[in-house]
């Protein structure tokens, strides 16, 4: 893909046409300064000019599966609380799509994809799918509970690209310092890349990755399509028994044929999975029944509508509090923005993407999102600006604390925009809704940039293409996912429904309502509930923080627990379920837990995509 790639780059002297060994193996680049460790890359690492990497193969098979995995992060999203990072499924497509275009069709999709074309496809996927849906899931999702109705598709349109486009170019100076000189380890990044090397090795290691991806996303797409399209699967098999004079079936206790949370339950671990079940039993099974038995809620009153509030209160209470208490993570952060830049120039910034290209970039964006915040959205403009200014900060923390954490901590940061846009526009709901998701689009793809370059400085890319790539997936994204979410969210009734509960909406359109009406408009006794709840998340972070290492496992989750107020108990047990069969292999069988955690990646994949396959032939015919 020529006209899509940045002008060449010097070639180094050293090149030949082999392939550098030592981005086959490295997890981090040697050297005792940034200097050595600069000139160690350029000389043993980069292949950037040697192998090719922006194609446009490359690009369209990025674009084919990002506009796969957006949906079914989607789908997911409006389902659960978690969003989950898509760069090793994305690598395992790409590879996979393209080896049976490959046997079927051996004229047109020519020679094997080269590593760094297949890291270059997992960047566009990866921008499509993970970058761009997170605003949708919960911040517009919440515009949709509190004002009835959706904003223009246009501007939604707009909106999701410009954002998703400007968090982009505001991670572009953290690169070098993040990625090249502090090599922050980006968890994702770094599997991905050892991902890519295995798909690529000689024999047959990407195989089993491979098999097991589709084995998860068959059986899930078959369930799926069992239960939602032919209606011959139930939701769930409720459980007999009876809870403080409950049935456990009115309290959610069952198993769910859904295997989504089983797959999450997988990627999430078992400590936050046993702390969700153990919270689930606690808020269902001990405290549902009291607030039923008191009368706060009908007999046929939505329990989740209640348990809202404690659980959004634990939540907000402890991602704050460990956002605060990662006092180093955000000094090093703030430091790393006003450090001093070398003197000299080293033939590495060569190759990075040029500042004047981020300065037209944040130059053209920045009026573009003013004017659509004000024009579409009702924000004014001196606080559309101060967001704008806001979220180039909070993308700087975001990115650093991802790097050292892999967590990338939106929902913190959109609860500070939230609450700096409550004290500034204290009864303005859709403007505190509009700058956090400023905030979290912005976040998310300037955090999922580094993330892929991550994964192209361990294999020798050229980060200009892979910008130019994490760019044009942006578009991808945003062209994709916007229809998607009119098609399966197509009014207000389809949110907190049993087909999508969107509790992370529920949580975002909660915490507007109260900033614009203030506490006290909510009964006593759910006040005293959210107080109860931030009191313990605020004792459990504190415990999980302070005590040693060794008592530390044993301390329940706080956002495990508080995700249990979230969701019913059913998904609660399937998170765990997934959590613990992994775990059982882990014991068993080490060396298969790979495999374990691709076939969760599968199921996650499979759902989404039946799910919203079945919605999409509905809404056809």
């Amino acid at each position: 893909m020529g006209a899509m790639a940045a002008q060449p780059a010097p070639r180094p002297a050293f090149e030949d046409e082999a392939p550098a060994s030592a981005s086959l193996s490295l997890l981090s680049i040697p050297g005792d300064t940034p200097e050595d460790a600069d000139t160690y890359w350029l000389r043993e690492v980069y292949q950037g000019d040697r192998v090719p990497q922006l194609t446009l193969r490359a690009v369209l098979l990025g674009s084919a599966i990002g506009a796969v995995t957006c949906a079914t992060n989607l789908y997911a999203g409006l389902k659960l609380t978690v969003a989950f990072p898509i760069a090793i499924t994305a690598a395992l497509l790409a590879h996979a799509s393209h080896g049976a275009l490959r046997r079927l069709a051996p004229g047109v999709s020519g020679a094997p994809l080269s590593p760094l074309e297949t890291c270059c496809a997992q960047a566009v996927a990866s921008s499509a799918g993970y970058a761009t849906g997170g605003a949708l899931v919960s911040v517009q999702a919440a515009w949709l509970i509190t004002t009835g109705s959706h904003p223009p598709a246009w501007a939604l349109l707009a909106w999701t690209f410009l954002l998703s486009a400007l968090g982009v170019f505001f991670a572009v100076p953290l690169k070098r310092r993040l990625v090249d000189h502090e090599q922050l380890p980006f968890a994702t990044g770094t599997a991905a890349a050892v991902t890519i090397r295995a798909l690529h090795a000689p024999g047959g290691e990407a195989r089993p990755g491979t098999r097991m991806l589709g084995l998860g996303g068959l059986v899930a797409a078959l369930v799926t399509f069992g239960r939602e399209g032919l209606g011959r699967i139930p939701y769930s098999f409720p459980f007999a028994g009876a809870l403080g004079g409950m049935p456990l079936e009115r309290l959610g206790f069952a198993l769910e044929t859904s295997l989504l949370p089983v797959g999450g339950g997988a990627l999430l671990g078992l400590r936050l999975t046993a702390s969700c079940l153990l919270g689930a039993v606690l808020i269902h099974g001990v405290v549902a029944p009291r607030v039923f038995a008191a009368g706060l809620l009908p007999a046929d009153g939505e329990f989740l509508g209640w348990s809202l509030w404690p659980g959004a209160a634990a939540l907000t209470t402890a991602s704050l509090l460990h956002f605060l208490m990662d006092g180093r993570v955000l000094g090093r952060a703030l430091r790393g923005l006003f450090s001093r830049r070398r003197a000299a120039p080293h033939p590495v910034d060569a190759l990075q993407v040029p500042g004047r290209w981020v300065l037209a970039g944040v130059a053209v964006l920045t009026p573009a999102i003013l004017a659509l915040a004000h024009s579409a959205f009702g924000v004014p403009l001196p606080h559309a600006a101060l967001a704008v200014a806001l979220s180039f900060v909070l993308c700087l923390i975001a990115c650093r604390v991802t790097g050292e954490t892999d967590a990338t901590p939106v929902g913190p940061l959109q609860q500070v925009t939230q609450l700096t846009f409550g004290v500034l526009l204290p009864r303005n709901v859709e403007a505190n809704l509009a700058t956090a998701g400023i905030t979290v689009n912005a976040a998310s793809s300037a955090a999922d940039l580094l993330s892929d370059l991550k994964t192209g400085h361990l294999l020798g890319a050229h980060p200009r293409r892979l910008f130019l790539a994490q760019l044009f997936g942006c578009a991808v994204g945003a062209a994709a996912v916007v229809p998607l979410f009119f098609l399966l969210v197509p009014d207000r009734s389809v949110l907190g429904s049993e087909r999508f509960p969107a509790p992370v909406a529920e949580i975002t359109a909660g915490m507007a309502k109260l900033l614009s009406t203030g506490i006290g408009s909510l009964e006593p006794s759910t006040r005293m509930a959210m107080l109860w709840a931030a009191l313990l998340a605020t004792a459990l972070t504190l415990a999980e923080r302070l005590l040693p290492e060794r008592a530390q496992r044993w301390v329940p989750s706080p956002l495990g627990m508080a995700l249990a107020c979230l969701v019913p108990a059913s998904t609660s047990l399937g998170f765990f379920l997934g959590a613990l069969c992994v775990a059982v292999t882990r014991r068993i069988r080490p060396a298969s837990e790979g495999g374990m955690v691709t076939l969760a990646a599968g199921l996650i994949a499979g759902e989404g995509l039946m799910g919203v396959g079945i919605v999409l032939v509905r809404a056809l015919w």
